[in-house]
C-alpha cells in the first residue's frame, strides 16, 4: 500500500494491474536487499534466515 501511494501500478487496457501486488512488493524487497548501498548496513543472509 505505502508503494502505491508512491507509484501506483499502471492498469493495462483489459483491465487488470501490469503487476500484482505480491511481484510489486517482492520486486521492492529484492531492490532494496540487492542494493550496494544497503549491503553495508544490512546482512542479507541473516535477514532472510530470520536469525
Amino acid at each position: 500500500i505505502y508503494l502505491h501511494a508512491i507509484k501506483p501500478i499502471p492498469i493495462k487496457k483489459h483491465g487488470r494491474k501490469a503487476k500484482t501486488i505480491f511481484k510489486y512488493g517482492l520486486s521492492f524487497i529484492a531492490s532494496v536487499l540487492l542494493n550496494s548501498e544497503n549491503q553495508s548496513s544490512i546482512n542479507v543472509i541473516a535477514f532472510l534466515s530470520c536469525t
